[in-house]
């Protein structure tokens, strides 16, 4: 017999109806019964005793005695002297297959907003990802100071006071909205006081926020191709029309006007570090973009992704720091810099949206942990995101290195290696004789993960690679990778 569970049964939920004409011992016995069969008491659960019901329910003994005998006698209990009365495990009623299949139940009825997002991804896309070779997103979490920020944490735990344990501000913990103003000024040159940063749990739910705030239902959102599909399903399913703006060597560019693209409210870029494909855009590039915003009475937003790991020279300014128009919104977080199971990201908001997109923060989420903020925020004040940045990059280069002098050194036919001087991921486009799509379930069954080019893609055909980030992945252990992966291919 299976062991039976030391927890008693909660019955906070029995509803008796003490001037109907059934009697009270048969209301009991079928309520009892309606919990055993859907699970609400589960098998090998003890259940309270009779004295605890009589004193909560205001039931007798004997009409609790009657029931507990019925329900015995049926097979769904079974009691122990000295133990108590419990759930019969063993009884065959309670497995799925003694009885007959359930009626397949129909589908929701879902919001179109709710459907887009339903239809568009599978949840099991966010399962845990193995952090191994060529994982892309994922950052030197093997570098990650534990000491120092546990030192922090115990610090700022050790000194919590009802502030910091109550609701927090729907702007987030105002030391860390200091902290990441200064943050950026001395990182990205990008000027801004500590009213106009709103913290918010990562990007997504920054973007997410932005989208309620700025579209209805129907809106157009031009977006470069390829990028995120999980950005692009965040915009459709706030109500947005997203537009595909073809993504070249620069970068995406202002296409012309016309009825795609007339009307459009939103234009989401990653000038710094295009995702995925890595291309820096220009000024002048950028200034057509503010003035496309300012013209069309839209908005920028600006995902600064990657914006620490530039190599071969310094990042340009971000788009933020030109705009005199203020249309643009800055999105960043610190997954990249730190871990992204951080979930902490922040938005700098041009003064006209940071009370309307306060506001919304308050009634979707009421903001961040505000004790994770403040550790943050005295990693910041102290210089150690600084020291951190500074250990990944030199890191970084070395990986970055060790992944082009592999692929160079086994210089396949199956694989053409992009160069690029942003972010941590390259990418290694494959001959049309082999879908990058199909080469995904080999990777994972030699220990490798790779995300397929075309993935990211709405309208464009001619992408076909592997995107295989280097960042999680020591440089001693990059060259046996590299000659996996190319020995995974069809025809290798």
């Amino acid at each position: 017999m299976p062991e039976q569970t030391k927890h008693t049964a909660p019955l906070p939920f029995l509803q008796l109806d003490r001037e109907g004409g059934t009697p009270l011992y048969l209301q009991l016995i079928q309520q009892l019964r309606r919990m055993i069969q859907t699970g609400a008491i589960k098998p090998g659960q003890k259940l309270p005793s009779t004295r605890w019901m009589k004193e909560h329910h205001g039931i007798a003994r004997s009409t609790l005695v009657a029931a507990f005998e019925q329900l015995t006698s049926e097979g769904y209990l079974h009691s122990r002297t000295g133990a108590g009365t419990f759930v019969n495990p063993e009884f065959q009623g309670l497995h799925p297959s003694s009885g007959q299949a359930a009626e397949p139940a129909s589908p929701p009825k879902l919001s179109r907003r709710g459907k887009a997002a339903a239809e568009g991804l599978d949840p099991s896309y966010f399962d845990p990802l193995r952090v191994r070779p060529f994982i892309a997103n994922i950052p030197a979490i093997d570098l990650f100071p534990h000491k120092i920020w546990g030192r922090i944490e115990n610090r700022i735990r050790n000194r919590l006071d009802s502030a910091m344990m109550a609701y927090g501000q729907p702007g987030g913990y105002p030391p860390l909205r200091a902290a990441i103003a200064d943050y950026v000024l001395n990182r990205r040159g990008l000027k801004c006081i500590q009213d106009q940063v709103i913290v918010t749990n990562g990007s997504q739910q920054s973007l997410n926020l932005i989208a309620a705030l700025l579209l209805d239902p129907g809106d157009k959102v031009l977006m470069e191709d390829p990028s995120s599909p999980v950005v692009r399903l965040s915009f459709q399913a706030q109500g947005g029309t997203v537009v595909p703006v073809h993504v070249k060597e620069t970068g995406a560019a202002v296409p012309p006007h016309g009825p795609d693209t007339a009307g459009a409210r939103l234009a989401y870029l990653t000038p710094s570090c295009q995702y995925p494909l890595s291309a820096v855009m220009p000024i002048a590039q950028r200034l057509e973009w503010m003035d496309w915003a300012a013209r069309t009475d839209a908005w920028l937003i600006e995902d600064d992704l990657d914006n620490e790991f530039v190599f071969g020279g310094r990042p340009d300014p971000a788009i933020y720091c030109d705009d005199r128009q203020e249309r643009t919104i800055y999105v960043s977080s610190f997954n990249n810099a730190l871990f992204p199971s951080l979930r902490l990201g922040f938005i700098i908001a041009p003064p006209s949206l940071v009370k309307p997109l306060m506001a919304l923060s308050a009634i979707t989420d009421r903001g961040p942990n505000t004790w994770l903020q403040a550790v943050l925020a005295e990693f910041i004040e102290q210089g150690h995101l600084s020291t951190h940045i500074r250990r990944m990059h030199s890191a970084y280069t070395r990986r970055r290195k060790a992944m082009l002098s592999s692929f160079g050194r086994l210089s396949s036919p199956l694989v053409e290696l992009r160069q690029t001087t942003s972010g941590l991921r390259v990418i290694a486009d494959l001959p049309p004789g082999i879908r990058d799509v199909d080469v995904l379930d080999t990777l994972d069954t030699h220990g490798l993960s790779a995300y397929a080019l075309s993935y990211y893609c709405m309208q464009r055909q001619d992408l076909n690679g592997l995107l295989l980030g280097y960042g999680c992945t020591h440089e001693d252990d990059i060259p046996a990778a590299v000659e996996r992966l190319c020995a995974c291919l069809p025809g290798a």
